[in-house]
């Protein structure tokens, strides 16, 4: 099955790339959010890539920089990509993944960004658990 991993933010949308054959998650690229514009390429990148299956992070625990008003606009993110898409679009925990995709920039000298990063720690996370 084919993954695509969405780490939401308001100004950033990090993408990851997961498949579920061989159980490994890549970080792809950070797109800037534009609101319907975003929604409009998300859905076109969906059909196009043939992907089959949509993960998008949710800020599940508070504190830091996760708030429920987040969670809020992350809801209404993933309401409104399902109603457009062919696939489903399902919730991710994304607790902690900034912080560790940080630690992979710094120990790990990973080279993506940290927001396609967290994307890809996302998708591990539902593949890690699907076993």
């Amino acid at each position: 099955m084919r993954i695509l991993g969405i780490d939401y933010g308001d100004k950033k949308i990090g993408l990851a790339f997961g498949d579920s054959t061989v159980h490994l998650a890549v970080p792809l690229e950070v797109i800037f959010n534009r609101g319907i514009q975003t929604i409009e390429v998300l859905c076109e990148r969906v059909r196009k890539e043939d992907f089959d299956l949509v993960i998008v992070g949710v800020p599940l625990s508070t504190g830091g920089h996760h708030t429920a008003e987040q969670l809020e606009k992350t809801r209404f993110f993933i309401k409104t990509l399902a109603s457009v898409v062919s696939v489903p679009v399902i919730e991710e925990d994304e607790s902690y993944t900034t912080a560790e995709s940080i630690r992979l920039q710094k120990e790990e000298n990973a080279q993506a960004s940290e927001d396609a990063l967290a994307a890809m720690l996302i998708v591990q996370s539902y593949l890690d658990h699907i076993i």
